[in-house]
């Protein structure tokens, strides 16, 4: 196996969703495994967390429904943004659950399943304040009186999304408090709505009432916290990065390192080789700014990040020698330490690990 590797630990993935489950009692539990499960591995991810009982898988594109169907997977799949038209046939025929939020689709969505003889779940996105997808508002009970009209579409649910959640309170509230008056004013005009789903992992973990029927998490369920916590009470971090030093050289000062010339050694430094790079999703911002563990000690990462090695200044750790373990990403260098060197969040450090790099599941 390649020296550099993701290591995926499907015992902390347990743990987690166990953690969840413990504090939702008997509300809905949605994982989300879009984007490759943010870098696990989404047949693997969606595999442990179907036997782990969850109630919907959730995707951002047809292909990830396909990739998971595919590999036998029977849990309810969601994709969470609505497509384009074009992609009604495979949504029908896959019976994947589509998010709807504009008048053309839903027609679509209908005359499909009218031609594959097939009932369609959908959910229905709300905007109540997101800015992305949804429906507005104003225009929420007129869409779902057109949803009742159609014989070949059914209404599993309604979400909507929070974009500061854990981070800006009063903003989150408001977009709660819109959500409930639109539901009653639905319901009480007799639109069943079976699950009600706000909650991300932001709003799951700072705001309680934000918990309708069913919660959608992604980054909490990898044991990442989504605002600047490193170590989240009670949820382990699933995902870690490793690889191994493969070449080793000292170099006189005035000597630089990687293109740019943008590190040039003071003294007399020992350079180790890391052979992973930006093609593998270690961020090329990290240059001069990053840092990987070798026996226990940093090793700051010197000069430019390369698309396949990275070098790192080893001349403070003793005894450091070729094919010693390289720690990239671990609970020592979390990726919210790599998020905040590299000005981001750490659903892009974790979601980038590329598939160069193989999975390696315990």
């Amino acid at each position: 196996m390649r020296p550099s590797h993701v290591e995926i630990n499907l015992k902390n993935l347990e743990k987690n969703i166990e953690t969840t489950r413990e504090k939702l009692g008997d509300k809905k539990l949605l994982v989300v495994v879009k984007a490759d499960a943010y870098g696990h591995g989404a047949v693997a991810v969606s595999i442990r967390a179907s036997a782990m009982g969850v109630d919907f898988l959730g995707v951002g594109i047809v292909e990830e429904g396909i990739e998971l169907k595919n590999a036998g997977i029977q849990t309810p799949i969601i994709i969470l943004s609505q497509e384009l038209e074009e992609r009604l046939e495979e949504i029908v025929r896959y019976n994947l659950i589509p998010t709807v939020c504009s008048r053309n689709f839903l027609e679509g969505l209908n005359r499909e399943g009218k031609r594959q003889k097939k009932i369609v779940d959908l959910f229905v996105m709300l905007d109540t304040g997101m800015g992305r997808y949804g429906v507005p508002p104003d225009e929420f009970i007129y869409f779902l009186r057109l949803i009742k009209k159609m014989e070949w579409v059914k209404i599993q649910g309604v979400m909507s999304h929070f974009p500061v959640a854990g981070v800006d309170d009063q903003f989150t509230k408001e977009q709660i408090s819109k959500f409930e008056t639109l539901i009653k004013a639905a319901e009480s005009q007799g639109m069943s709505i079976p699950i009600k789903s706000m909650a991300n992992s932001a709003a799951f973990l700072a705001e309680e009432n934000s918990i309708f029927d069913m919660v959608r998490l992604g980054l909490i369920i990898y044991g990442i916290s989504p605002t600047y916590d490193p170590n989240p009470m009670g949820f382990h971090p699933v995902m870690k990065v490793k690889s191994k030093i493969s070449f080793i050289k000292t170099i006189p000062p005035g000597h630089s390192v990687s293109y740019s010339r943008s590190f040039i050694a003071k003294k007399p430094t020992t350079i180790a080789t890391v052979p992973i790079g930006y093609a593998d999703g270690y961020d090329r911002k990290l240059s001069n700014k990053g840092w990987m563990m070798v026996r226990g000690m940093r090793a700051p990462v010197i000069g430019d990040v390369t698309m396949d090695t990275t070098m790192i200044d080893v001349t403070d750790i003793p005894e450091v020698k070729i094919g010693d373990e390289v720690i990239v990403l671990d609970e020592s260098i979390s990726a919210w330490d790599i998020a905040r060197t590299i000005d981001s969040i750490p659903y892009e450090v974790i979601s980038r690990m590329g598939k160069r790099l193989p999975r390696l599941y315990i």
